[in-house]
């Protein structure tokens, strides 16, 4: 159910994703659906945090590089028509029943913890300062790839990719 109901977001958006369509879709009874997803919120609350696994990266130690294929890899996968639309209705869905965050801080939590740990591992190398606001580093890394990708539906080029981690890594470098 919670691919079909996937598969409904991404192609027509949030306000496809109801027990009727699904139902439609698979010929599971509404009264099935409304058993596991008594409201349409739960619904998609699951149905966001069904996400594709990303492709494992593995780190090689030298962080500049690691940070590179990282923030690429983000932003190709945030950049795809599926990741964008996920991350828009995520975005919109945000907060609903006082979650702060709910489901999009969960596919957040997945999607940036190749990126922390890049930058715990330079910070125990001694190549990034040990005071490091790592969050704070998280969002100057990752911050111009994903609004390139969600605000302007682009894969984030590899020059802006570039440009992020030099900068970053001149003012932050031991």
């Amino acid at each position: 159910m919670l691919e079909t109901a996937r598969k409904l977001l991404v192609e027509e958006g949030a306000d496809s994703v109801t027990a009727l369509r699904i139902s439609e879709e698979t010929g599971i009874a509404r009264t099935t659906i409304y058993r596991h997803w008594p409201e349409r919120e739960d619904l998609l609350r699951d149905t966001l945090t069904l996400e594709e696994a990303e492709p494992p990266i593995e780190l090689t130690g030298d962080l500049r590089r690691d940070l590179i294929v990282i923030l690429t890899s983000m932003g190709e996968q945030i950049g795809k028509p599926r990741g964008a639309r996920m991350m828009s209705v995520s975005l919109d869905r945000s907060g609903l029943r006082g979650e702060a965050g709910g489901p999009h801080r969960e596919m957040m939590k997945r999607r940036l913890s190749p990126l922390r740990r890049a930058i715990e591992t330079g910070i125990d190398s001694g190549e990034l300062p040990v005071g490091l606001d790592v969050d704070g580093a998280i969002a100057n890394l990752a911050g111009p790839s994903f609004f390139q990708a969600v605000f302007f539906r682009q894969k984030p080029s590899t020059v802006l990719v570039e440009e992020v981690v030099d900068s970053f890594l001149a003012t932050h470098s031991n």
